[in-house]
């Protein structure tokens, strides 16, 4: 008997999650779109996991479990689980996240519009249950230079036409995370563009406790070095000083504006659908970002290396590559805040400081990545 292909396929690798993987997989069940399948990926789970989902499958055909290998990380299930897909849509939850019941049926219409790529809007909750908060929509907003700059979307918030995360290579299989960053980058430099949806289908786990939270950082953007630690900490606290933060604040939110309204300009910035605001509607919502923010440089620290201390901010990226492409970006869209910085620095160069000159176009400076055993943060 032949078996028609669903209209979507859900994909959610799990690992020794028990029997709290089961409202998450009820969530996808109480979805209006009803043709579906769902993967449930155990990365060799070793407690009852695997029963517990067997339990979902005996009582819905349309639940599938695949077990494989320890890969230690989601990359590696959900790239198995696209080897066994069937639908002509891909989306995305995690083990610990839930959708409401027009998740899917929001993000195909979509795609059955010509969306290749879809994220909507997510409201973050507490392991209670309780909301934190729904970003605000201008981080709904799309684009190229966005998408490098920051993850933009959680996996669960993503769906996809089938094949083209295999076009681009794939989940990148690293235990160092941030690979749903990593993979809607390539989809955006094979020149795929993101639909956003500005209404909030998605339950996000803020919790703590989860990978998200535990992450290696391995690479830095050198700011500045230093011959010695006593010298790096006057350095950071001159920085850090609450009277500068004004004009720190004021520095971002001119270099934001400046760049978001040449984003816009170049009729580049996807808005979500249903927000058409105005130029100068963008800008203030951009300008109250800021304001939201009590520091734009939270990312600051000092490490020793070998031979002198440097003031890195700390890069949350999985490859050199992209780590040098978001160094290169800062230096052209962050200027005001790089004046602001050198100045604040300029005292303590007669002490031995090397201020890091901005990136000459052809001789960029590649940001450093050190093994963790070598860097040692230093208290400020």
């Amino acid at each position: 008997m032949v078996v028609s292909a669903p209209r979507v396929s859900v994909i959610c690798p799990t690992y020794n999650r028990g029997r709290a993987i089961v409202s998450t997989l009820d969530s996808v069940r109480a979805q209006s779109v009803r043709d579906w399948e769902l993967l449930v990926v155990s990365d060799a789970s070793d407690d009852d996991t695997d029963e517990v989902v067997a339990g979902v499958v005996a009582r819905d055909p349309r639940v599938r479990l695949i077990r494989t290998r320890r890969f230690g990380h989601p990359s590696g299930p959900r790239n198995v689980a696209l080897d066994q897909a069937r639908g002509g849509t891909i989306a995305y939850i995690d083990h610990d996240d839930h959708w409401t019941p027009n998740h899917l049926s929001r993000v195909t219409a979509a795609i059955d519009s010509g969306a290749r790529f879809v994220a909507t809007a997510a409201t973050r909750v507490r392991p209670s249950g309780a909301a934190v908060h729904t970003p605000p929509d201008i981080l709904l907003c799309w684009h190229p230079e966005l998408q490098l700059m920051a993850p933009l979307f959680e996996p669960s918030r993503v769906a996809h036409e089938a094949g083209l995360a295999e076009a681009v290579g794939g989940w990148r299989e690293s235990p160092v995370g941030l690979e749903d960053w990593d993979l809607w980058l390539r989809f955006a430099d094979a020149g795929v563009w993101c639909t956003t949806l500005m209404e909030s289908t998605v339950r996000l786990l803020d919790d703590p406790a989860t990978r998200l939270h535990h992450m290696p950082c391995g690479f830095q953007l050198e700011i500045a070095r230093f011959p010695d630690a006593r010298t790096a900490r006057a350095a950071y606290r001159a920085l850090k000083d609450p009277r500068r933060s004004r004009a720190l604040l004021e520095a971002c939110r001119q270099d934001l504006l400046e760049w978001y309204g040449a984003l816009a300009d170049d009729g580049g910035l996807v808005r979500p659908l249903g927000w058409r605001p105005e130029r100068h509607e963008l800008l203030a919502a951009v300008v109250e970002l800021v304001d939201d923010a009590a520091d734009p440089w939270p990312d600051l620290t000092l490490v020793r290396r070998d031979g002198h201390v440097s003031l890195v901010r700390v890069l949350r990226c999985m490859t050199a590559r992209h780590a040098a492409r978001v160094e290169e970006l800062t230096r052209r869209t962050q200027p005001r805040q790089r004046a602001l910085i050198d100045q604040v620095l300029a005292p303590f160069v007669g002490a031995g400081t090397d201020t890091s000159p901005p990136t000459v176009p052809g001789r960029e400076r590649r940001p450093a990545q050190t093994p963790a055993w070598r860097v040692e943060e230093i208290p400020a």
